[in-house]
């Protein structure tokens, strides 16, 4: 009898036009691209847990799928995928510069009106660090105009051998030589600027045989290892600590003009000092991008760093760090009293093609709430609200989050403009010009101030 009355109600059902499967709805995958590292990899994996999220809250499973891509190659393929319309990504994780034409070009959607008809996700949106709302989510600059979310907040860090520096017969040493003392502790570091680096990176740097912190060294040593490579962005990131702290700029950012700007005598005399500290790291340092900056502080040849705090936890790790346990991250040094840096870190959008917004928000608020960004900060990746990262708690969790709590609202960003990548690329060509010697640093900011402008007028900024 059970089994007429099943049949009868189905056929019932059918007749109302009733489509009836085994569930209420079938699992929906998001697709998700990002480059192919440490923040994405963690994403991915705590994500993982939102599937069973979404079946007790939204009544069916969401698998999230990430297919990552490698940095070098990711904004090539990433804006490819896009152009082509395949494969169709509901969620993509965007370098925060990139959002200008990302937005231009119709890849993304815009979260004002999902935001203005769901209070949980303005709270969201206004709970992130006014610095980093304005870089990660906001397009145009300055604007209320919401496209994305943080994935990873990032800032430039400077790592040092706390060893080294708190050595007394190296301390005694350094200060009889310079007249002034080595820092000590983060807030030493905190006041430190980029003249006293000079001095820090001259007298650590040493050679094979010599001594260092009582013992003798098997190979060179080196002050510092800064990046400088033509690859992306990673010689202009790293020159744009020194171009702000010296009062230079990229551009004028009312008028976009560059010519008197990018080459102003402060952003020459910024870049002839950033090329002449080239003398006190290891051989080939012209051409460092990230990872070499790493490595060389991983095999114990450097006294300093700077990188992006987002890949420094690799050098806590022993398993590659022969110097794991004898490290500090602080804030970079300023100059002149002035203390201004460059933002990094990349932000995620939902992708304009999606057939999933629902299931896409429900996600993102997943994603912000205080349990996952607690696991993803506890992970080693950096969250991005302002309750968390100013934190006693966040500020004690790793040898970084002070240093990246601190600098914070110390950050800037660069053009998020829809060209980006060709502003970018004629300053890195003409960057790295310098740093090989085939031109002079006023040679090169010039010829990229012009190149710039040319790039902009054909864009239509001085129509």
């Amino acid at each position: 009898m059970m089994r007429s009355i099943r049949v009868r109600l189905l056929t019932a059902l059918c007749l109302a036009g009733v489509v009836v499967t085994a569930s209420a709805q079938d699992k929906v995958t998001l697709l998700m691209t990002g480059p192919d590292w440490g923040p994405v990899s963690l994403m991915t994996e705590i994500s993982k847990d939102f599937t069973a999220y979404a079946q007790e809250t939204l009544g069916y499973p969401v698998e999230i799928q990430v297919d990552p891509a490698p940095w070098g190659s990711y904004y090539e393929r990433l804006a490819a995928a896009l152009a082509a319309g395949t494969p169709t990504y509901d969620l993509f994780v965007s370098d925060s510069q990139w959002v200008g034409a990302f937005a231009d070009a119709g890849h993304i959607l815009q979260m004002n009106e999902h935001a203005a008809a769901d209070p949980e996700l303005q709270a969201i949106i206004d709970s992130i660090h006014p610095v980093l709302r304005g870089a990660y989510c906001a397009y145009p600059g300055g604007t209320e105009n919401w496209w994305g979310f943080p994935q990873e907040a990032d800032v430039q860090g400077f790592t040092v051998r706390a060893d080294l520096f708190g050595h007394e017969g190296e301390r005694a040493a350094f200060e009889s030589k310079y007249g002034h003392a080595l820092p000590l502790t983060a807030d030493d570091w905190n006041s430190v600027e980029w003249t006293q680096v000079r001095d820090y990176a001259e007298f650590f740097t040493r050679s094979q045989g010599e001594m260092l912190a009582g013992e003798e060294l098997a190979d060179d040593f080196y002050g510092l290892s800064l990046a400088y490579s033509k690859t992306y962005d990673y010689g202009t990131m790293a020159w744009l600590q020194l171009l702000y702290n010296w009062g230079g700029g990229i551009w004028d950012w009312d008028t976009r003009r560059v010519d008197g700007i990018l080459n102003s005598p402060a952003a020459v005399e910024s870049l002839e000092y950033h090329i002449d500290l080239l003398k006190y790291q290891p051989a080939g340092a012209a051409n460092y991008d990230l990872d070499a900056v790493n490595n060389a502080v991983a095999q114990g040849l450097v006294a300093m760093a700077s990188n992006w705090i987002a890949i420094v936890p690799q050098l806590f790790d022993p398993s590659v760090s022969k110097v794991a346990d004898k490290l500090m991250v602080v804030v970079p040094p300023g100059h002149d009293g002035k203390r201004v840096y460059n933002l990094g870190g990349q932000p995620f959008v939902v992708g304009s093609k999606t057939k999933h917004v629902k299931e896409v928000l429900a996600y993102i608020k997943w994603w912000f709430q205080d349990e996952q960004q607690l696991r993803f900060a506890r992970g080693g990746g950096l969250p991005a609200t302002t309750t968390l990262i100013g934190s006693d708690e966040f500020k004690a969790l790793s040898p970084w989050t002070r240093a990246f709590s601190d600098a914070v609202p110390l950050q800037q960003d660069v053009w998020k403009h829809p060209e980006f990548f060709q502003l970018l690329t004629a300053q890195q060509e003409e960057f790295h010009k310098a740093v090989t010697g085939s031109q002079t640093p006023k040679e090169a900011l010039d010829n990229a101030a012009r190149r710039q402008e040319t790039i902009l007028e054909d864009w239509g900024e001085y129509d």
